[in-house]
């Protein structure tokens, strides 16, 4: 299917699929940002109610393709059982001379998350004929750098200790993202369930 051709029939939708994280992952990321923001960098800084950990960037899409793009992720994460993802490493895009965002990640590659991403990303490019993704960095935005920033203070907020912030990863949910003048706004459309496992997290609230 080329959703290209009928991308004038209805109404678009904002859209992108991720990991959501509950309010206890959330509580402990909002305190390595608020470290960050105490550094003294010049910056945006995302409410934690949007934190979330994208795996592909779908852009504008009619909403008449909604049922099949749940039909599709339901397909890439049949027979996956939830995972473990550990955030420890602070680090910035595109590099710690100019930082444009400051995030947190793995700091090492996650197998298992790697391939979720993968079959994610192949399935809807094949149905729908998206640009491949490039390399798959895993990371939370915690900050967008909006001036320049001095590099002592970029090294010190990249030096912070995050410790461990342990999730358990049991769902993916298609996410409607609306850009306003006070920030953007982030809506759960659906979610889709992986198979139980030994994994285990505090429950929240996306």
């Amino acid at each position: 299917m080329n959703f290209h051709q009928n991308q004038n029939a209805d109404a678009k939708i904002r859209c992108f699929v991720a990991i959501p994280l509950n309010r206890h992952t959330k509580k402990q990321l909002r305190r390595v940002q608020a470290d960050i923001r105490a550094t003294g960098i010049q910056a945006g800084w995302p409410s934690a109610d949007n934190f979330h950990l994208t795996l592909k960037f779908l852009g504008d899409m009619p909403e008449h393709i909604l049922p099949d793009l749940k039909s599709i992720l339901s397909e890439a994460t049949k027979g996956k059982t939830r995972l473990n993802i550990t955030f420890n490493r602070i680090g910035a895009f595109p590099n710690a001379r100019h930082p444009k965002i400051i995030w947190i990640g793995p700091d090492k590659p996650n197998p298992e998350l790697i391939a979720l991403q993968q079959d994610i990303d192949s399935k809807l490019n094949a149905h729908f004929q998206f640009a491949k993704e490039k390399k798959f960095l895993p990371h939370i935005t915690l900050s967008r750098v909006r001036h320049y920033a001095k590099p002592v203070l970029v090294k010190k907020a990249i030096g912070i200790n995050t410790e461990a912030i342990k999730i358990c990863v049991d769902q993916i949910h298609l996410i409607k993202s609306r850009l306003l003048p006070s920030g953007a706004t982030h809506d759960s459309i659906f979610h889709v369930h992986f198979k139980p496992s030994r994994c285990r997290q505090r429950r929240g609230k996306f």
